[in-house]
């Protein structure tokens, strides 16, 4: 890790943001996984219900 980065992790980080990062991070990687892996539609509601909302919503 450089030093520029290790810099940039001392600054606190403003926690709506990371955490709507963290969220839409979490949508993409369901997505992308329901995209290799359609059998496991089903298997979990709320990743199901996510995946959902992200083809209405596009």
């Amino acid at each position: 890790m450089t030093h520029a980065a290790l810099d940039q992790r001392k600054q606190p980080a403003d926690p709506k943001a990371t955490a709507e990062v963290r969220a839409l991070s979490h949508v993409r990687a369901l997505t992308d996984l329901f995209g290799r892996r359609p059998d496991l539609t089903g298997v979990y509601t709320p990743a199901d219900l996510t995946n959902e909302a992200v083809l209405w919503s596009a």
